[in-house]
């Protein structure tokens, strides 16, 4: 039987959060996150701003923040940050259809909360693609289907 994923915007979480649970941050000035957002790290503060994968990432947000009218830290974000065995689904926005030939294939970000699978990457940090789901349901919610994978972070932020 297949699997049935809620295709919600953003990264989803598939595994169970680890013992050493959740991460927080104080967020940028002048910034609205939204749940799921990919989220950097820039001069010691939380910011979705930037669209490619780079070494600050510090991993996905957990809920909304929006701190557009604040100063940078006047508010924080909780994130689950990226370790080994989290798995995610997220929604594939560039350019096409996702087709098994993408599985094994490290990509980049389109948006903050999407993936390009026609942007790949050769080294970490990227999203690794292990399976993906082109099922009716996921269609219906987005045309381009959806990867499930885990990140590949390199370096050390």
């Amino acid at each position: 039987m297949a699997k049935t994923y809620r295709y919600l915007a953003g990264f989803t979480l598939l595994s169970q959060v680890k013992a050493d649970g959740l991460k927080t941050i104080p967020v940028a000035a002048s910034i609205s996150i939204a749940k799921g957002d990919v989220l950097h790290k820039a001069n010691g503060y939380g910011t979705n701003a930037t669209t490619a994968f780079e070494h600050g990432l510090l991993g996905v947000a957990v809920a909304a923040v929006d701190n557009s009218a604040g100063g940078a830290g006047a508010k924080s974000i909780q994130y689950i940050p990226y370790l080994d065995g989290y798995r995610f689904i997220v929604a594939v926005e560039q350019n096409a259809l996702i087709t098994q030939a993408a599985v094994g294939t490290l990509v980049d970000l389109q948006s903050v909360n999407t993936i390009d699978i026609n942007d790949a990457v050769v080294a970490a940090p990227g999203f690794f693609i292990e399976e993906i789901d082109v099922s009716a349901d996921a269609i219906a919610v987005n045309a381009r289907g959806y990867a499930i994978g885990h990140f590949e972070v390199g370096a050390p932020a």
